[in-house]
């Protein structure tokens, strides 16, 4: 055996075989090494690939991160702080400017009469017909209050809160204007003599000025009334006390058993009678509510308006209505009821005209507005008892007591109306 590994062909077979060897194992191991680096070179590329889409979502680096809601809060109130200081900063050394004063609104004067020439004579109406009440000595003045309506006289104010009038062509004024206000309250329009001094009395020495008058409270107005004239017209006593409709048991009986509230009330001239219209009735009844009767009650044919009003006489009583009729335009018309019997008819109007604004004159005649289309734009029209078409009213009338006149017995004082004065339409029909 040991002669066959000796001999030339066991070295050829094992030289040759171990060198065959060694180069199979060399080779294998570098096989091996190739296929670890290229498993390794696959792995590296596989994590880089997946690494670059996150690389490319996060920030850069050195980039600020999105701060906590912790840090926003303590930066918020760093920012605060800030103003603070910046505000106190500013009170601290900007000076305060003080608001502008705003300029005081200059009180306008007092319109004034000052008697100029001698005592001038205090009245307790506007006109020389009415009582002297008082005088206002040479060089005293009188805070002026109202006027009438034509500004001839002012009424001013006495010491002590009374009031008088006194003619404008008496006194000087001073610093009056349109602003002074026309009176038209009965109560300060006239005062009672019952309630002033004696004529002659001086104001600066035993003048006591009136009191306010109640509405109670009338003196006779109008020179043409007298004793042979009816009761109830501008015939009132001064002093004299009056009774208000409304206050009587009949009218308070009556309201509460009507279903709508009254648009006319007043007394007859001797006061034993009260007419009453609610639209729906025209009524009289006693002021002790014994006796009611009813005269008219509307239909298909009258509507019932109001503005009931007494002839001085106390024979005839007028009032408002419209027709319900489809030919008629204007439909306003003006009935007359004569109490003796009932019987009612109604006043017959110029052609296409309406009548309105029912008041009587003194002497028994009824003023009535006769008007195509606006009330405001009609003439005054005089009607008798008959009814039939009356003429245009022209000149001068004395007027019975106006419907709010009537509401009191006795009545309030009527007025004298001048067609001249161009007082207005309807002025004829306000006291």
């Amino acid at each position: 055996m040991s002669s066959l590994w000796q001999s030339k062909t066991g070295k050829l077979f094992i030289g040759g075989c171990g060198t065959q060897l060694g180069l199979l194992m060399t080779f294998g191991g570098l096989i091996v090494m190739v296929l670890v680096c290229a498993v390794c070179a696959s792995s590296s590329a596989l994590t880089i690939g997946m690494s670059q889409p996150r690389a490319a979502q996060m920030p850069a680096t050195g980039s600020v991160e999105t701060p906590t809601p912790a840090a926003e809060l303590v930066q918020l109130r760093q920012e605060v702080d800030l103003l603070l200081d910046r505000v106190q900063y500013l009170r601290d050394n900007v000076p305060t400017v003080a608001p502008p004063t705003p300029s005081p609104t200059p009180v306008p004067p007092t319109p004034m009469v000052t008697a100029g020439q001698a005592a001038v004579n205090l009245r307790s109406g506007p006109g020389v017909n009415y009582s002297r009440i008082g005088r206002l000595p040479l060089g005293e003045s009188l805070p002026i209050v109202g006027r009438n309506a034509s500004s001839s006289w002012w009424l001013v104010a006495t010491p002590g809160g009374g009031v008088a009038w006194v003619s404008a062509l008496a006194v000087g004024a001073t610093f009056v204007d349109d602003t002074i206000p026309v009176v038209s309250i009965p109560a300060l329009l006239v005062q009672p003599a019952a309630q002033s001094v004696q004529p002659g009395a001086d104001l600066g020495q035993s003048f006591q000025p009136p009191a306010t008058a109640p509405e109670a409270s009338y003196p006779a107005v109008l020179p043409e009334t007298g004793p042979n004239m009816p009761r109830g017209t501008p015939t009132a006593v001064a002093g004299q006390s009056r009774r208000f409709v409304q206050d009587t048991l009949g009218y308070k009986q009556l309201i509460r058993r009507m279903l709508l509230p009254t648009v006319s009330e007043s007394f007859s001239p001797h006061g034993d009678l009260i007419a009453i219209t609610e639209r729906i009735s025209l009524y009289t009844i006693t002021p002790d509510g014994t006796t009611q009767r009813i005269l008219l009650e509307d239909d298909e044919t009258i509507d019932l308006v109001g503005g009931a009003v007494w002839s001085p006489d106390g024979q005839y009583l007028a009032f408002a209505a419209n027709h319900l009729r489809r030919d008629c335009d204007p439909c306003r018309t003006v009935g007359l009821v004569r109490m003796s019997d009932g019987e009612i008819s109604y006043l017959e109007p110029p052609p296409s005209a309406g009548l309105d604004l029912p008041r009587w004159t003194q002497d028994g005649r009824l003023l009535v507005v006769a008007y195509s289309d606006e009330l405001s734009e009609g003439n005054v029209y005089s009607y008798d008892i008959s009814g039939r078409q009356g003429e245009r009213a022209s000149g001068s009338y004395v007027l019975s007591s106006s419907h709010d006149g009537q509401k009191w017995f006795p009545w309030l004082p009527g007025r004298s109306w001048d067609l001249s004065r161009a007082e207005g339409i309807s002025s004829y029909y306000s006291d």
